[in-house]
């Protein structure tokens, strides 16, 4: 690793310590600012810093990143989902109001040589709905016309009718544990549950991604600060050694050398500072509100320093928690309930479908009837008026009632599509239960993995630190050697950069350790979120499932009667 490389993410345990102990000028020396270099340092005068503390940039977060906002938009279409796979059981009134005239010819000598006009007025309502329990379909309709016509054997003109008709249709065995309806209402539930643990997942995914991104721009920016004070002792010593050449005390290949070295710097001065302007952009896309007009104006502040030492973790009760809270395994479990609801489902629909029919209907006539005297078809001799209320009397007092009951039957002879189905939905199960095994196990792999970085991490610092201050020391002897003729430009130069290493090491491990202890603990709820991947959503389509209308049923008429 170079002197500009820090990597992944991040703490600043170190920032303190970079500022105040290590590559400071001599004392009695002056420090010499460098020029103007990129990212950081060269953000416009006019732009509005924020001094942002790690809480604050994980509620910024939470309020204003879009790709959280999809997930959680995410919820709300699922519940939708299920409020329209709701609607399979809601009453559905359906009305029809009309006029009709008919015109027949004279098909028979009875109608005469113009044959018949009927003019009708109708109009019909009625309720259905699909139980939520059972699988039954209930009915009740209201009709009424009033018909005219010219038909000589018709014995009122007009004619009004009316009727009320109660139906029902009960399933015994296919569709009476679930059908389509129950079936989908049940699924899209558990989608919307799982769409919920989705979004508390990329929640824990969100604030790990910001925590992460806040220590990274914490330590660039020590980074940078390493980089820029590399950069003053280089051209500090060019100043000593221009002095020495001028008095003939060195060799001018001396200052060559020393000015070359401060070139190197200050070019790694411009990376570090890029770098950390890449990290700062990364943290402000994760927090800001994209809407806001300053959103790639405003500077970014991280106050806040991270704790001390922690404890080693406790890796089973982190893996036994996981495996049974994670978020995604939860998830996979819901996936399993849905293909067990599946396999339910199918096997139901493989049962014979033998459904119990009942129907009832009062009817009602009046209107005005001629009345005829003689022989066929006889002669009207007056009339009798019957009026709606008389219709509306006879429907109610079973004057002329229709009733049914029975049975329908149907089966499908060979091998059915419910069978095929649930061949596939066994299968998809199966599939569903191992992805659940493997989730888990990648959980554990996880988790322990992680437990371990924290471990080694730890352990890492102890060492960064203890080379750090060994490297300050040797610069230090280098450079005091040098200034009493004992040491060379050189070896005070290799010094240097020996402790520009040694801080960067020290910054490095700081950072893996802080993102191991992130790490750790997002992955005991959630698994990380790879590079590519993005937000998964995955929404059930939802299939209009009408209710029948029930009829009862009936022997069918072997002949058609006249009008």
């Amino acid at each position: 690793m170079n002197g500009t490389s820090i990597v992944r993410v991040s703490a600043a345990a170190v920032v303190a310590m970079l500022i105040s102990a290590p590559l400071v000028a001599q004392p009695g020396e002056p420090q010499q600012q460098t020029g103007p270099v990129s990212g950081l340092n060269a953000a416009p005068s006019q732009a509005t810093t924020i001094e942002l503390a790690l809480e604050e940039a994980v509620r910024r977060a939470l309020e204003n990143n879009p790709d959280l906002a999809l997930v959680r938009l995410g919820t709300e279409v699922e519940a939708a989902r299920v409020v329209e796979s709701q609607g399979a059981f809601t009453p559905v009134l359906a009305t029809t109001v009309g006029r009709s005239s008919i015109a027949t010819p004279p098909s028979n000598f009875l109608l005469g040589e113009s044959g018949v006009d009927a003019n009708d007025w109708f109009s019909s309502t009625g309720v259905r709905q699909r139980l939520p329990w059972g699988g039954g379909v209930w009915s009740v309709s209201w009709d009424a016309s009033r018909t005219t016509t010219s038909n000589p054997l018709t014995a009122f003109s007009p004619i009004l009718q009316s009727g009320l008709q109660l139906a029902f249709s009960q399933p015994l065995f296919k569709d009476r544990e679930v059908d389509a309806a129950r079936h989908q209402y049940v699924v899209t539930k558990r989608n919307h549950e799982s769409s919920e643990l989705r979004f508390r997942e990329s929640v824990v995914q969100t604030v790990a991604a910001v925590k992460q991104a806040y220590w990274t721009l914490k330590a660039l920016a020590a980074n940078v600060i390493v980089q820029r004070r590399s950069l003053e002792l280089a051209e500090e010593l060019v100043r000593q050694n221009k002095a020495r050449v001028d008095h003939g005390q060195a060799p001018p290949l001396d200052l060559v050398q020393a000015e070359a070295e401060v070139a190197q710097r200050r070019e790694n001065l411009i990376r570090a500072s890029s770098t950390a302007g890449d990290a700062e952009d990364q943290l402000r896309r994760l927090i800001m509100d994209p809407a806001d007009a300053s959103f790639w104006r405003v500077r970014l502040d991280p106050v806040d320093e991270p704790a001390g030492s922690f404890a080693v973790p406790d890796v089973e009760e982190a893996v036994r928690s996981a495996l049974e809270g994670r978020y995604d395994v939860a998830r996979a479990r819901n996936e399993m309930r849905n293909a067990e609801a599946d396999v339910a489902f199918f096997n139901n629909q493989k049962l014979p479908d033998i459904r119990l029919e009942a129907s009832y209907r009062g009817n009602g006539l009046g209107g005005t009837q001629f009345l005829r005297s003689g022989g066929f078809p006889g002669v009207v001799t007056g009339t009798l008026d019957k009026g709606f209320g008389t219709v509306l009397n006879q429907v109610f007092s079973n004057d002329y009632a229709t009733w049914s009951l029975g049975f329908t039957v149907s089966y499908p002879l060979g091998r059915s599509y419910e069978e095929a189905s649930l061949a596939r939905a066994d299968v998809e199960r199966r599939q569903a239960a191992q992805r659940i095994l493997s989730l888990q196990a990648r959980a554990a792999e996880e988790i322990r993995r992680a437990a371990r970085q924290v471990q080694s991490t730890s352990e890492r610092i102890d060492a960064a630190r203890a080379g750090a201050r060994l490297a300050e020391e040797r610069y230090q002897t280098e450079q005091r050697r040098y200034e009493a003729g004992l040491s060379t430009s050189f070896l005070v130069t290799q010094a240097q950069r020996d402790l520009v290493q040694a801080q960067v090491n020290l910054l490095q491990a700081t950072l893996d350790h802080q993102s191991s202890l992130v790490n750790f603990e997002a992955l005991q709820m959630a698994p990380p979120l790879r590079e590519g991947e993005g937000v998964g959503l995955r929404g059930s389509e939802i299939v209009r499932v009408p209710a029948s209308s029930p009829q009862g049923v009936f022997r069918q008429a072997a002949g058609a009667s006249l009008q």
